[in-house]
C-alpha cells in the first residue's frame, strides 16, 4: 500500500490542494519513546485525506513535529487507500494475529462427521 501511495503521489497531491487533510486523532504521547527522544515534542497523528466532494481518499498515520511538519525522512504511512474504485486497507497487527491463529486452528481441527 505504501508503494501505491507513493507512486500515486497522494502526499504531494494533498500538499498541492487536491485533497484536504482532516485530523482524526492527535496523540501527544506515543508508545514509541525513541521517537520522542530523537524528536522532542513529536506527536502521533491519524488523518484522512478527502477530495473536494468529501470522499475519503486515504487514512494515514505519521509523527508531526511541533512546527507542523512530518518527521524528516519519513512519509505518512497509509492505513486505507481508495484508488480506482478499490478500497485497500492495512490489517491491524492484533486482528491479523487473531485471524492467522483462527485459520491455523481450523486447519488443524479434525473433520467430525
Amino acid at each position: 500500500m505504501q508503494r501505491r501511495f507513493n507512486e500515486g503521489k497522494y502526499w504531494e497531491r494533498m500538499q498541492a490542494g487536491e485533497f484536504v487533510e482532516v485530523i482524526k486523532e492527535f496523540h501527544p504521547d506515543t508508545i514509541y519513546p525513541e521517537v520522542i527522544q530523537r524528536h522532542p515534542g513529536a506527536c502521533s497523528v491519524t488523518t484522512h485525506y478527502v477530495d473536494q466532494q468529501g470522499t475519503l481518499i486515504a487514512e494515514l498515520h505519521y509523527y508531526r513535529l511541533p512546527d507542523g511538519s512530518v518527521i524528516p525522512g519519513h512519509r505518512p504511512d497509509p492505513k486505507l487507500l481508495f484508488e480506482d474504485g478499490v478500497l485497500y486497507h492495512q490489517e491491524k497487527k492484533k486482528a491479523r494475529e487473531k485471524r492467522l491463529a483462527e485459520e491455523a486452528a481450523a486447519k488443524n481441527k479434525p473433520d467430525v462427521p
